[in-house]
């Protein structure tokens, strides 16, 4: 069909101007919008926005309308095959200039349009009478195959959703149990439902026409002439209570949802229950978006987890229900399910995978399950011979979507790939964006399709998305199965210099988000961009290791973890930043080059080794720090890295050394008024005062500390000098005041995801605790602050080691044996917000 020749009038100036003309086998007769509401089956209001141009008809429904015209007479009869073409193409051409997913209308079938003078011809032979159109009998619903697990919340949520809307729709990737659930919230609501519960699979239907035949076939209706496939269902289900469950519908989404509208228009008993990977996007649609089963989300914690703990997850539970027919010989023992914990949280909660992992105890073990799924599409690869082809693998589950998809979509499904751990819709713009000059070919990608192309994925539950209660952010991310076939799909598809193109844009922009965010921290913003980093961590790990593996973005990468080691300071990761850092920096610390990135990159280098105990390297890499420092002219830098080595020197012991490090630090920091830096080094000039037994001077320098700590609002660095001022109000006798500012200091630290400001509060507390003989109390707070220095110290030396040591035989002296032991157990056993609860609440 060639665009130029026909005329460019809207689609709604068509519909009513063919609708009002005078019938030619009748010319008093016009057909009136409820009479062409009616021939087409759907609701009076529907033609109205037709003919106003606030709609356009779906595919199903211009052919019905075209027929309706057809048999009426209304074409012009000199050319009634061109006005018929003229009519669909204006309603193609508005409806793809309209669509926010870029999906294409079908061409104008004129095949089709020639067989209705031939039907109608033969429908005139006919003389019988209509046969009856009433449903005998109600079907029964396909019984599950296995049990059916967990989803209570999810079942009882479409319950009620079921009750206030005619149309539900139940959306998801595939394999993520849309079919099961469905099944299983009807099977409760047959009740409700006197004329029966009728279940439609779409799976296998592959052309749109074939659509009315399966629910007639279904209902058992005969095909009736001169009545379309809707009127004769809408004639059979008038004035009944009655539910579809209309399966699998997003490979003719288009013909579904005009069905469903038709039907929903003309008959008010009728509910619709849905499956499908996208919505029907029809008015009236509730959208369920089902949710995996529930899964231990954090993987490090797994042995934490009680049996009754572990037992709870919806994942775990059909792992378990499913092994029981796969290996009846496997026992459910504590250690056997963390390793199904494990699994579950690997494949994230996704049914299909599960089952398939089952499948596999067969031939491997748990722990060799385990071990493989790091690639899920190979593993995952067994299912069951009586299952539809696209669900006997997560890959061709994964196929059945990806092949619904335009070439924009499946383009930026690609470039999506390249994202760990979810991404913003900032991000995906760009980093996903075809390159500037690139030829305007069809699958290009700009900056303004980004928004409809994204939508599209989320869409057709090919991403997710996740908006934070306060609508503060949205972000989007992939499953792990779509992420792993996307990316073998961009590595088959994608020239190796454009694939490192995008990974450097990835890399390039978490690098600048990560600049934007450090600026925040020495501020009252520290609490955001500490959480905004921990959102955006896994792409900027991701790209710290595409940096390490290519020498010439080896700078880039040393810039990255220069700004990141305060991160891992505060979320108790020294042993993955010091990987990183000695990486980046090598072992040659006397010989690193004169750099700003490779000066700071030392100076978190030398605190993680000397919150770790490596005192001797600690004070190389700051003592390296100081001088790249001077040479450099960073001031700020140099006062920390001097700060630093002080309070190296003050933790051995070695006040002579420290003294002139302390009061360098003060005095260029007094000098370029940099507040932050001078709280912190008057925090480690009190410390050394401490060592040096001047406790009222002591106490002087750190309340000046934590004055310009809350001057510039940092409501956490107040720790430090708290910690300090709790021991220096013991060594005065001030017990209660004591207690007071290790409680401060507690407090402060709760931003930390470390324990190694915590543990040296609650250490303290507990020490001041044993003062006041309370006993008990001290006792389990010296064991929890025992367990969180595990995490961090290797040889697990008490902050306070003189006090502790006479502390700890004072309790030895008070208490049983078996009393101290039991107190203490207590104490380790605690969680971190346990043992910060307990504290804060003495």
């Amino acid at each position: 069909m060639v665009e130029g020749q026909f005329s460019k009038d809207w689609p709604h100036e068509w519909i009513k101007k063919i609708r009002s003309r005078p019938a030619r086998q009748g010319p008093s007769k016009r057909m009136r919008q409820v009479d062409l509401a009616k021939r087409v089956g759907v609701d009076p209001r529907t033609v109205q926005q037709w003919e106003n141009g606030d709609r356009l008809p779906s595919v199903g429904n211009l052919k019905r309308i075209i027929q309706a015209f057809w048999e009426e007479g209304l074409f012009l009869e000199s050319n009634p095959h061109q006005e018929a073409q003229e009519l669909w193409f204006a309603v193609k051409r508005f409806s793809e200039a309209r669509s926010a997913t870029h999906r294409e209308f079908p061409d104008f079938d004129v095949n089709w349009f020639e067989m209705l003078a031939t039907m109608e011809r033969m429908v005139d032979e006919q003389a019988s009478s209509i046969p009856s159109t009433s449903i005998k009998t109600a079907s029964r619903l396909p019984k599950l195959p296995t049990l059916f697990v967990g989803r209570s919340h999810s079942r009882e949520e479409l319950r009620e959703r079921l009750h206030a809307h005619a149309l539900v729709s139940i959306i998801g990737p595939g394999g993520i149990g849309k079919t099961s659930l469905a099944i299983e919230t009807a099977s409760t609501l047959v009740e409700l439902y006197p004329q029966g519960v009728w279940m439609f699979e779409f799976g296998n239907i592959t052309e749109p026409q074939g659509l009315g035949q399966l629910l007639l076939s279904t209902l058992g209706l005969p095909n009736q002439a001169k009545r379309t496939d809707i009127q004769t269902m809408l004639d059979a289900i008038a004035g009944q209570k009655i539910l579809f469950i209309f399966d699998n519908c997003e490979h003719i989404i288009d013909s579904v949802a005009a069905m469903a509208e038709s039907l929903l228009a003309g008959a008010a008993g009728l509910t619709i229950l849905a499956t499908s990977r996208e919505p029907l996007n029809i008015w009236g649609e509730s959208v369920y978006r089902i949710p995996p089963l529930t899964f231990p989300a954090d993987n490090d914690s797994l042995n934490a987890l009680s049996e009754r703990e572990v037992l709870d997850f919806e994942a775990v539970q059909l792992f378990l229900e499913r092994a029981r027919m796969i290996a009846p010989q496997f026992q459910p023992t504590l250690p056997n399910l963390r390793l199904v914990c494990s699994i579950c949280n690997k494949v994230e909660g996704i049914p299909l995978a599960i089952e398939l992992a089952v499948a596999r105890m067969n031939m491997l073990t748990l722990e060799q399950i385990d071990e493989r799924l790091a690639n899920l599409l190979t593993l995952l690869t067994t299912g069951k011979r009586t299952a539809a082809p696209r669900q006997q693998t997560l890959k061709s589950t994964i196929d059945w979507s990806y092949n619904l998809l335009t070439g924009k979509e499946r383009l930026l499904l690609r470039r999506l790939s390249v994202f760990a751990g979810g991404f913003t819709l900032a991000a995906a713009e760009e980093i996903c964006i075809c390159e500037p000059g690139m030829p305007d070919r069809e699958d290009r990608i700009t900056p303004e399709d980004m928004l409809d192309l994204l939508s599209g994925l989320v869409n057709k539950s090919l991403v997710s998305y996740e908006i934070a209660a306060d609508y503060g952010f949205v972000r989007y991310s992939l499953l792990e199965a779509i992420k792993e076939y996307a990316a073998g799909k961009l590595r088959e598809e994608s020239e190796e210099c454009k694939h490192q193109a995008l990974l450097e844009r990835h890399a390039r922009y978490y690098n600048e988000c990560l600049i934007r965010e450090e600026s925040k921290f020495r501020t009252h913003e520290r609490e955001a961009c500490i959480e905004e980093v921990r959102r955006e961590y896994t792409n900027l790990r991701s790209a710290l290791q595409w940096s390490y593996q290519h020498s010439r973005t080896y700078a880039f990468g040393l810039h990255m973890v220069s700004h990141l080691y305060w991160f891992w300071l505060h979320e108790g990761r020294l042993k993955e930043g010091l990987y990183w850092l000695d990486h980046f920096l090598g072992q040659d610390v006397d010989n690193q080059p004169a750099d700003v990135n490779t000066a700071k990159a030392l100076h978190g280098q030398g605190v993680i080794q000397f919150i770790q105990g490596n005192i001797e390297y600690a004070i190389t890499s700051a003592t390296r720090s100081v001088e790249l420092a001077r040479d450099l002219k960073l001031h700020s830098l140099m006062s920390s890295s001097l700060r630093l080595l002080a309070f190296i020197h003050i933790n051995q012991k070695r006040i002579e050394k420290a003294q002139p490090l302390v009061e360098q630090s003060v005095e260029m920091a007094r000098t370029t008024g940099d507040l932050w830096n001078l709280a912190s080094s008057l925090h480690a000039y009190g410390k050394l005062q401490l060592e040096k037994k001047n406790y009222s001077g002591a106490s002087t320098l750190l309340k000046e500390s934590v004055q310009l700590f809350e001057a510039i609002q940092d409501q956490w660095e107040v720790s430090g000098p708290y910690e300090c001022l709790g021991l220096s109000a013991l060594k005065l006798g001030e017990l209660s005041l004591s207690i007071e500012y290790f409680k401060k200091s507690i407090a402060a630290s709760q931003i930390y995801r470390g324990s190694w400001v915590l543990s040296r509060g609650l250490e303290g507390l507990g020490i001041t605790l044993c003062a006041k003989g309370r006993f008990s109390e001290a006792t389990l707070l010296l064991g929890a602050a025992e367990k969180g220095r595990h995490s961090y110290d290797r040889e697990n030396i008490a902050n306070f080691p003189v006090e502790h040591q006479e502390t700890v035989l004072i309790l030895q002296q008070a208490m049983s044996d078996q009393e101290l032991h039991r107190w203490w157990s207590i104490g380790t056993e605690m969680t971190r917000a346990q043992a910060l609860a307990h504290a804060l609440e003495m």
